[in-house]
């Protein structure tokens, strides 16, 4: 036996790896190394005849007999190697943290193991600090091996015991294999024998001079999503990249302080230590990145399983990042460049990057032969992109996805018991939610899960269980079920839609802790004959006059306005859409501005227009309204400050679905006062069994929001909204006036109900205002309401802050609430 191969892959001027020799007599050594590399595994290495017989084990050693692990056999090391913890550097060969996760001897049962090793099945028992017992290693292919458990007393159902998370530690050191990366002070120097200290080499910046303005680092962008289509693009204008089977995570990089937002804005920069370390050492100050964070299996493919499993044993150190997208790096917001130059610029800082963060490479055109051959590998998916769009938050068609298997994400409305010895239930109750709210029974799972899922599933199940079914229609066995509060979202592989619109062979692939439940929509695909050609099927928003001052005081610019804008989208959209909207348009300057009801023929793409009937004149009027981020984008265009939408939405536009009272206080009464009252009114509807959420209005004032079901006509609303403002004029005389006029108004609180009339409409929430600071309408928690205005008082500048520390949305509950209005105690 020689060490030829060993030493022939290693440069021992750099590696602080041993030489090593080949030893005389035998020892019986037996050693696994957790090896940091490019990917995370185990080294099983048993002493036979003078060397370490290696082999790298992707998924580590099972204490269950039924699990077979691979072991791939490597290159013969050095006896000298079973001492080795530490750091080899970047460029050497395996360069990565290694750890000395297990030591002990090894027991040969056969006659000769040298023969045995030959034929390829050695039998052997362990003695050591985490491995015990007998053990097979058995050859299938040329260097492919198991390894495989015995049944004996050490044995263990990997359900019960995955001993490389419950004992992930180092046999010597008694650390994780970060903690030896970041606290390892020396490196086993091979030349000398000894320790010498470790090289700290900074990463070398990156010189970036790129023709864009200087652009603040964002708080927030809103993640880009792709449209789910049936096949991929033809042609020359897309890429391709591998659609990964993890969480999607933007990476905002601002020094030494790195943060990790989910597409939902849920902070896990705590849940990805190793990406967060390996973030640290790109080569520029500020930078902001997209990407996926997975684990890999044994065929180097992302595993959503094996991620959950990692992230709820909070043990597993290694996580991959695969970047995609670069938005923003040195002092330049490059959203607005085409794709291509940003995945330039990105390959450029990912050049000497850390084994954690990955560059997404992609293929240019032959869609379909990158996506057959994704397949084939066994691969999720594809993403292709067209090379040249812009990175625009939300669901795009110039990013598209295409699945090999049919997978999607669904609501857990409710389970079954299990009728056996199974633990936890017999299958989940599946469903999504439609465009109304209404939750659409598709289906029960159950296969997919293991021992360990069941149980932490159904834990978390006992503490959602709820009296009445969350679905619109009853399910089948609707009798023995059980239901629970839909908030779970389950991921689940299928093979096809049922006519009924139920999935065929549903298979449970885990619970996604990165979305909300009421992003679990009917995800259908779209033929790709009905998109464009570029991929998008509405013209972007070209920006006009980006640098305009709009906020003189704050030199506040349309960019940052149409930033600001795609940045709140996911927080103003719900409650614009699909609404008449009454526009303050402001072009040049805050401080000059007119109102805009009706759609002009050379407004934006992304506007619409429902014809109205005037309550006055009786004529038709085509009044203005918005489906989707497109048209939010296309009114910062249009210099739009203020929208003011409808108390309907466009599908109901004569019932009414919110109702707001406007409580504009005199001068001479003080904000303490005005929070005493919106305090002591809200008491009032709450003995009508009305829940109210407060919002400021980004001036003196403050509104009351009330929910209510489409049920009533706008005569039915304007009528009890001014009975109730009479009753608190009656009984509050010195407090509240209904009367506009300012001379009626002096000392009081103005109730203003005309809000709730036909036409009429109110400031929306976030919505900004054409005032000094571009101060912002904000929807406050109750105990967030103080008696020191500047408390409740944000600027487009600031509200993101805000955002970012929330404990959760003030207004979380405000579509929920199914209430009718009391007109029979007014």
């Amino acid at each position: 036996m020689t060490l030829d191969r060993y030493q022939e892959k290693r440069n021992f001027g750099k590696t602080p790896e041993p030489k090593g020799h080949v030893r005389g007599k035998p020892q019986f050594l037996y050693i696994i190394q957790k090896h940091a590399a490019s990917h995370l595994h185990y080294d099983f290495r048993l002493e036979l005849d003078g060397v370490l017989k290696s082999w790298a084990v992707p998924k580590g050693p099972c204490l269950d007999p039924s699990v077979k692990r691979l072991a791939v056999q490597v290159e013969d090391h050095p006896v000298e190697y079973g001492s080795f913890e530490g750091i080899i550097p970047k460029g050497q060969y395996g360069g990565g943290t290694v750890m000395l996760w297990d030591k002990g001897k090894w027991k040969p049962l056969d006659k000769d193991p040298a023969a045995a090793y030959e034929k390829g099945h050695l039998h052997f028992e362990l003695d050591a600090e985490k491995l015990n017992g007998q053990w097979d290693l058995i050859r299938f292919k040329e260097k492919q091996w198991f390894l495989i458990k015995h049944r004996d007393k050490e044995a263990k159902p990997l359900d019960d015991y995955d001993i490389t998370l419950e004992e992930p530690d180092s046999v010597v050191s008694h650390q994780t294999i970060d903690e030896i990366a970041e606290n390892y002070e020396s490196v086993w120097n091979s030349k000398e024998g000894k320790e010498s200290k470790k090289p700290n080499k900074p990463a070398r910046k990156k010189k970036l001079n790129l023709d864009l303005p200087d652009a603040p680092f964002p708080h927030y962008y809103p993640v880009e999503l792709a449209t789910l289509v049936d096949k991929p693009p033809a042609g020359e204008d897309w890429l391709h990249e591998i659609k990964f089977d993890g969480y999607r995570i933007i990476a905002y990089k601002q020094g030494a302080e790195i943060k990790l937002l989910s597409r939902n804005k849920l902070d896990w920069t705590s849940k990805f230590p190793n990406i967060v370390d390996a973030l640290k050492t790109l080569p520029v100050d500020y930078a902001v990145v997209d990407g996926e964070i997975t684990v890999l299996d044994e065929n180097s493919h992302s595993s959503f399983q094996l991620l959950q499993n990692a992230m709820s044993h909070g043990r597993l150190t290694h996580f991959d990042y695969y970047l995609f997208d670069l938005l923003y790096v040195g002092h330049y917001d490059i959203r607005s460049l085409p794709l291509l130059e940003r995945k330039k610029l990105l390959a450029s800082l990912l050049e000497d990057s850390d084994d954690s963060l990955h560059y997404s490479d992609h293929i240019v055109g032959s869609g379909a032969s990158v996506f057959k051959q994704s397949c084939d590998f066994n691969l999720e998916g594809i993403i292709s992109k067209n090379i040249h769009s812009s990175y625009e938050g939300g669901r795009s068609k110039k990013w598209l996805k295409i699945k090999c298997s049919k997978r999607q994400e669904f609501v857990i409305g409710g389970f079954t018991k299990s009728q056996k010895n199974r633990t936890g239930f017999r299958s989940l109750l599946l469903g999504y939610f439609n465009d109304k709210g209404g939750l659409i029974y598709c289906g029960k799972v159950g296969t997919g899960f293991t021992e360990t899922s069941l149980k932490a599933i159904a834990k978390q199940l006992e503490a959602l269980k709820i009296e009445s079914n969350p679905f619109t229609s009853k399910p089948p066995d609707a009798k023995s079920s059980i239901w629970v509060n839909p908030e779970l979202i389950a991921e689940i592989e299928f093979s096809e839609w049922t006519e009924e619109g139920h999935l065929r062979h549903p298979s449970f692939k885990g619970l996604r802790l990165d979305k909300i439940a009421e992003e679990a929509t009917q995800e259908q695909e779209i033929p790709i004959t009905k998109l464009s050609s570029k991929g998008n099927d509405m013209p972007s928003i070209k920006l006009s006059n980006p640098d305009k001052i709009i906020y003189p005081e704050d030199e506040i610019a349309k960019k940052e306005l149409f930033d600001y804008y795609q940045a709140i989208s996911p927080y103003i959209l719900p409650y614009i859409t699909n609404r008449a909207l009454t526009l303050v348009r402001c072009p040049s300057h805050y401080q000059e501005c007119f109102y805009q009801k009706h759609l002009n023929q050379k407004d934006h793409a992304g506007l619409y227009d429902i014809k109205v009937k005037s309550k006055n004149s009786g004529s038709i009027e085509d009044c203005i309204y918005l489906k989707d981020e497109q048209g939010l984008l296309a009114l910062a265009q249009m210099g739009v400050l203020e929208v003011h939408p409808w108390g309907s939405t466009v599908d109901h536009l004569e019932q009414p679905d919110v109702l707001v009272f406007d409580l504009d206080p005199d001068p001479e009464v003080s904000w303490k006062m005005l929070v005493a009252a919106a305090l002591e009114i809200r008491e009032e509807l709450e003995q009508l069994d009305l829940s109210v959420f407060i919002k400021t209005t980004g001036g003196k004032g403050l509104h009351l929001v009330i929910p209510i079901q489409p049920e009533y006509d706008w005569d039915s609303v304007k009528e009890f909204t001014h009975v109730f403002v009479e009753y608190l004029e009656k009984k509050y005389p010195k407090k509240y006036t209904s009367n506009m006029a300012k001379a009626k108004r002096k000392g009081k609180i103005f109730v203003d109900y005309l809000r709730n009339q036909r036409q009429a409409t109110a400031i929306a929430p976030y919505s900004p205002r054409a005032r000094l600071h571009a101060p912002v309408a904000t929807p406050l928690h109750w105990d967030e309401l103080t008696d020191n205005q500047n408390d409740c008082f944000y600027t487009i500048r600031t509200i993101f802050k805000r955002l970012d520390h929330l404990r959760e949305d003030p207004w979380k509950a405000f579509w929920k609430i199914k209430q009718k209005l009391p007109l029979d105690q007014v």
